[in-house]
């Protein structure tokens, strides 16, 4: 499959493309700097300079793909107090995509969070629909970028195999520098890990190349059109209790294990 990806030399972009291209399918990335175009090129992928302002861009690198995996957002300016731009930016993006994939059946893979869905219980791929009580209480651009999401799943209905991957709030791996990074980093430098009451409290997270993995077969496999799909793994905080000899944070795979040294 020739697959175009936004955000491909991001966080969870750059470990998308090689799990692609390992897969023997050939990856478009979409670079709005010379740095990413650089580092795009080296992992294999083809380069289509850009951003998500433009829209003939992105609408023609999607008309030439056999599929489509949305992954960029201006993180740069929705965590400097223009979240709304920012989403706004990002349904500008995918009603593109939406109107150069309709009709064609083809695959249309966005990221979105699990961290809007209502705490003190198992999250399914059933929550966080515009009908339920957990979106009544976001506003702004949290809103919007939920909405979003639901804007994703609706391409369904236009003839788009299209799905929403959820993802944690933690997306680790090496050379994160993170939440857990930085949880890992203190408990090496203390020789322990602190945690709220008898640690049984849970924190979502996955490991990058396990999200990388599902994001490769959501094209490949048979999605329900409009579907949902929940990455997170959990952890119990008390697990880095244990620090001085293993942190074992909650990737599947047990590679991704982080062995810390013992103690002096």
């Amino acid at each position: 499959m020739r697959v175009f990806i936004t955000g491909a030399s991001g966080w969870i972009g750059s470990a998308v493309v090689p799990e692609l291209i390992g897969a023997g399918h050939q990856v478009v990335g979409l670079a709005r700097s010379d740095a990413s175009a650089v580092a795009l090129a080296e992992a294999g992928a083809e380069v289509r300079r850009g951003t998500l302002d433009d829209l003939d861009t992105l609408r023609g690198a999607a008309a030439e793909s056999d599929g489509v995996i949305h992954l960029a957002f201006k993180h740069d300016i929705a965590f400097s107090g223009g979240f709304e731009d920012a989403a706004d930016a990002d349904r500008r993006a995918i009603d593109t995509f939406g109107e150069a994939l309709a009709g064609s059946g083809r695959p249309f893979l966005i990221a979105s969070g699990t961290l809007g869905l209502a705490p003190g219980q198992v999250a399914t791929e059933q929550d966080g629909q515009p009908s339920g009580p957990t979106a009544a209480h976001w506003t702004g651009g949290p809103a919007k970028r939920l909405a979003n999401a639901h804007a994703t799943a609706a391409l369904a209905d236009h003839g788009i195999r299209s799905s929403v991957v959820r993802l944690p709030p933690t997306v680790h791996g090496d050379g994160d520098h993170g939440f857990l990074a930085s949880v890992v980093a203190i408990a090496r430098e203390k020789g322990v890990s602190g945690y709220i009451g008898d640690g049984t409290n849970r924190w979502p997270a996955v490991h990058r190349s396990d999200a990388a993995h599902l994001f490769r077969l959501g094209p490949l496999v048979w999605i329900l059109p409009g579907s949902r799909a929940l990455a997170p793994r959990l952890a119990a905080l008390s697990s880095l209790h244990d620090a001085p000899r293993r942190l074992t944070p909650p990737p599947c795979d047990p590679r991704h294990q982080t062995p810390l040294p013992d103690p002096a």
